[in-house]
């Protein structure tokens, strides 16, 4: 009998192996690159969100820093009650003009600043914000609607004591960017005392 040498294998990858290993490489490295970019492209929504709420704190605090009525006393005791202005008279009174005019809630219905417009966003004192170029700030000022239902009431009737519509002014800020033109909505309620 004749012996046959022994065949000897070889150790090693085939074409083959070695053609599957980088499909799925290439399909493990687009999931992980659509990952990335997800995450990327969300972080600078929080940045948006982050800027646009410091944007409607500083505009709320100016605001509330006013007394609630232009007859309202000084110090807003007394309360005005029947003497206070009518919702549809809300905006700039006599005289007005400048940001450093403002003294009640209302003189600022109706503000519309930034992007678009043709005062760009100022602060307190008049002066043009640095950084928020692409950003546009809308206020709105109304009466509590007391007979309407919903938070409005619920809250009157939660703090018994809000029995008239002029009791609260509902301030609302929004506050909108070139990439996100429906914009943040920021509310609060500026009690008449």
């Amino acid at each position: 009998l004749t012996k046959f040498p022994a065949i000897k294998r070889q150790d090693g990858v085939t074409l083959i192996e070695l053609i599957a290993v980088i499909v799925i490489l290439g399909v493990a490295l687009i999931g992980v690159t659509t990952a990335v970019s997800s995450a990327v492209s969300r972080s600078s929504d929080v940045l948006l969100e982050t800027r646009a709420l410091a944007l409607a704190q500083s505009y709320l605090d100016e605001i509330l820093s006013r007394r609630f009525d232009e007859n309202s006393a000084p110090r807003g005791i007394p309360p005005c009650r029947a003497n206070c202005t009518l919702e549809l008279n809300f905006g700039l009174d006599g005289g007005e003009s400048d940001r450093e005019d403002f003294d009640d809630v209302d003189d600022y219905h109706g503000l519309d600043q930034g992007y678009g417009q043709a005062d760009p966003l100022q602060d307190a004192e008049g002066n043009e914000r640095e950084g928020y170029e692409n950003f546009r700030v809308r206020v709105s000022v109304r009466y509590l609607d007391l007979g309407g239902g919903g938070a409005e009431e619920s809250l009157a009737s939660a703090l018994n004591d809000l029995t008239d519509e002029q009791d609260a002014k509902l301030i609302t800020v929004t506050v909108s960017h070139l990439e996100r033109p429906d914009g943040w909505e920021f509310s609060v309620y500026k009690a008449n005392f």
